[in-house]
């Protein structure tokens, strides 16, 4: 059974907190390396990137579990500096003030080429960073949005930043292919998998996407330790905003991204092993609705 935190709040910092608390906690133990990865693809403001008071809110819960280090890294897309793109943001400004230990970027760090058993939609496998086996923790805040050509990205897409140019010249852009990116977003969790997801949906897309779009903004906070529990949702909240026909019209379990996830047992199997707790959220029964 998976528990996913909603919280509605004036301030996005209690949403935060609050969603954390619905999901059970972040469950860090003390003196461990944590790494925070906000959304940073483009320098485009929220709902483009993760909004900089939600990344604050996900520092200082990680803070109150007393770990020895507090990484924040990503990387945007192949054209672009994430520094800069970070600095833009007001996102590398946010992890200064907090104190975190270290902002990183994923741009030029050693990499290692593995073939994880299951990917069978990476025909080259994957180029991991080693950075990545000095973590014990680590925690994805991926936006709640549409994607014009993956259908929606999540907490299961959200791992994409930390693959490398040469990955991501293998993801299929266009209209016609979102089955196998669908497949190739879920198979790229078989690499490195985060231990919780705090999702932003304070903005969201609900047409287009990643970066522009249709805009509602639902002001909420989901926060869950299973990608599968926490994408399904996701997209049950799009669906309560009106979104595009290939989310509105049919089940989330039939997304391709969430089968594949499904399939290859990196979450829940359905709606019956998903519990919804939420704060401030009138919408909950019909989010619930939705998971069918």
């Amino acid at each position: 059974m998976a528990v996913v935190g909603l919280s509605r709040n004036k301030d996005t910092l209690t949403s935060v907190k609050i969603a954390v608390e619905l999901a059970g906690g972040l469950g860090i133990k003390q003196g461990s390396t944590v790494l925070i990865r906000p959304n940073a693809n483009t320098a485009d403001l929220p709902p483009g990137s993760t909004n900089p008071e939600v990344l604050r809110g996900a520092i200082r819960e990680v803070q109150k579990c007393k770990p020895e280090k507090i990484i924040v890294a990503e990387k945007s897309m192949s054209s672009l500096d994430t520094e800069a793109v970070l600095k833009k943001l007001g996102l590398w400004g946010v992890a200064e003030e907090e104190g975190v230990d270290e902002i990183l970027t994923f741009d030029r760090m050693k990499r290692k080429r593995v073939e994880p058993r299951g990917a069978y939609s990476w025909q080259y496998g994957l180029d991991v960073p080693e950075f990545l086996e000095s973590i014990d923790y680590t925690i994805a805040l991926p936006v709640i949005k549409t994607h014009w050509t993956a259908t929606f990205t999540m907490g299961l897409k959200s791992q994409i930043s930390i693959t490398s140019d040469r990955d991501r010249r293998q993801l299929p852009h266009g209209q016609n292919w979102d089955v196998l990116f669908g497949n190739m977003i879920a198979e790229s969790n078989l690499v490195y998998r985060p231990d919780f997801y705090i999702s932003d949906a304070t903005k969201c897309f609900v047409t287009d996407g990643p970066n522009r779009g249709t805009l509602r903004e639902p002001g909420l906070v989901l926060a869950s330790s299973d990608v599968v529990a926490n994408d399904a949702v996701g997209l049950s909240l799009l669906k309560t905003l009106g979104t595009v026909p290939k989310i509105q019209e049919q089940s989330v379990w039939a997304q391709p991204q969430i089968k594949r996830a499904v399939e290859l047992a990196l979450g829940v199997k359905g709606r019956e092993e998903i519990t919804l707790r939420g704060s401030g959220v009138e919408e909950i029964e019909e989010i619930i609705a939705n998971l069918a």
